[in-house]
């Protein structure tokens, strides 16, 4: 965990020192809080932080820069850098021996890079995804001292978790937007969106929209959580002004995404070593309701996600929350 905070704080004071002469401006600050607590459960994924940075690069020189050949107009580029910790047990928390019709226990810590290219209308963006699953993830120390910290009992099955594991995934989202304005009066936004993500961690298709209601909306493609869409907030081109004009805004937001599912290690078990696993289902749903508050330069966003089954023996769904705290730079 120190290895990763360090490596993300030294990416952050490489990234406002410029880099070979591409100027990179700090825009957006992230921290996610996402937990089933808000929803009174404490299995499934149970627990997801995030705290991400997000710089505009202006200028930039080097063709990495262009994700994918094709022209949409006017763009500008931007970069993230991100450390999460994400953490996966069964329903019965109490159990030391292994539940054999239940998920394994498995706790994903990672450090990711993200490359996005933002026209008025289109989004690219691709992420890399670098860090480790089981022990050395420190997700068995991290939820048993939260829980010791709010009087919860301590979670006793952790010795069932997956083995260590290094995690390397590639992740490709693009988004489109429509958007419905009035002077003075209400906005709407229908963003449909398609990603794909390739790696021993997760190996699967989502395609899915957004929709958003409300006044003086951030002119952005929307709201993501940390599984499901790019870095949250990225502003269309040209229309980053139009962000801050309004002291406030709010919105109402709603989507649906389908994900066709090749690989999940936290239901499939360990790449390389034999470990737990459960069957999982190949099609998982998801249905997202929540909101937006803005005032200023900062944004609270509140989504409530509901899961379909995600293996076999899993009889329903799962609800979480998902919190995201934002500030924006001038």
């Amino acid at each position: 965990m120190k290895i990763f905070l360090l490596i993300l704080i030294f990416v952050n004071i490489y990234a406002d020192n410029n880099s070979n002469g591409d100027k990179w401006t700090l825009k957006r600050s992230n921290f996610y809080y996402e937990n089933d607590t808000f929803f009174l459960t404490d299995y499934g994924y149970t627990s997801g932080a995030r705290i991400s940075w997000l710089y505009e690069v202006e200028n930039p020189r080097k063709d990495i820069y262009d994700i994918a050949p094709f022209n949409f107009g006017g763009s500008k580029t931007y970069r993230s850098f991100s450390m999460v910790n994400q953490i996966y047990t069964p329903e019965d928390t109490n159990e030391t021996k292994l539940i054999t019709d239940d998920r394994p226990y498995a706790g994903w810590t990672y450090f990711e890079i993200g490359l996005h290219k933002s026209s008025r209308t289109h989004l690219r963006s691709l992420n890399i995804r670098l860090g480790v699953v089981g022990r050395i993830s420190g997700s068995e120390y991290l939820q048993n001292l939260i829980h010791s910290t709010i009087n919860e009992p301590k979670v006793k099955g952790w010795d069932n978790q997956l083995h260590n594991e290094i995690g390397l995934n590639l992740k490709y989202t693009h988004k489109w937007k429509f958007s419905y304005e009035q002077k003075n009066r209400f906005e709407s936004s229908i963003i449909p969106f398609s990603e794909f993500e390739l790696g021993n961690i997760s190996t699967k298709g989502t395609v899915g929209v957004a929709l958003r209601f409300g006044r003086n909306i951030q002119k952005d493609f929307g709201v993501s959580s940390i599984n499901i869409g790019a870095e949250d907030g990225i502003p269309s081109y040209k229309q980053e002004f139009f962000s801050h004009k309004k002291k406030w805004g709010f919105s109402i937001n709603m989507y649906n995404a389908t994900s066709l599912i090749y690989r999940n290690i936290f239901l499939d078990g360990n790449t390389f070593k034999n470990s737990h696993s459960v069957k999982k289902n190949l099609l998982v749903g998801y249905s997202g309701l929540g909101f937006t508050l803005r005032y200023k330069q900062f944004v609270v966003d509140f989504m409530q996600v509901y899961t379909t089954s995600e293996f076999e023996s899993e009889e329903n769904g799962h609800l979480n929350g998902s919190l995201i705290f934002s500030w924006l730079y001038n």
